[in-house]
């Protein structure tokens, strides 16, 4: 199974609320979301099962990757924020049928913390970034980095591809 790692796009700095649950992407951020998820679209082939975790800007920018691949968020998982990696494998694990990727939209520091952990590379995952893994197996958390992308190289393959 491939997994996708996508960090959150752009958001507002704090929520008017003060609830860093509910902090929302600023208009580069839905901007960039789109653009990424576009990327994505021309990427990525087979079947696509989509996390994310709850928080407001996760969610906004899933809601764009859902779009895309017109599928839509089968969870959102409360362990995609707790940086529970080992929980987030088991459930991953225990799918009736496996999807060709999964996509997980989470944070930071977590996603570059599971990143290393799983592929034993180091990359900087910065906002609307996405980390591509290869797993040796569903049930082992063990994986190869296939790729890393910013998001000006998902707009610039958007761009390209519509060429």
């Amino acid at each position: 199974m491939n997994l996708l790692l996508v960090r959150h796009a752009e958001a507002e700095d704090e929520a008017v609320s003060g609830s860093d649950f509910e902090r929302k992407l600023t208009r580069y951020g839905h901007e960039t979301a789109a653009a990424v998820a576009q990327g994505l679209r021309h990427c990525i082939q087979g079947s696509v099962l989509l996390w994310s975790s709850p928080l407001l800007r996760t969610r906004e920018t899933a809601a764009y990757i859902s779009q895309a691949f017109d599928v839509e968020v089968e969870r959102y998982h409360e362990s995609i924020p707790a940086g529970d990696l080992n929980t987030l494998s088991r459930d991953w694990q225990s799918l009736s049928k496996q999807p060709e990727t999964l996509i997980v939209v989470g944070h930071q520091p977590h996603l570059g913390i599971w990143t290393t952990r799983l592929t034993r590379v180091s990359v900087p995952v910065k906002k609307a970034s996405v980390i591509g893994i290869h797993l040796k197996a569903v049930d082992q958390l063990e994986g190869e980095l296939q790729w890393y992308a910013r998001p000006e190289m998902m707009r610039a393959v958007t761009t390209e591809n519509k060429a």
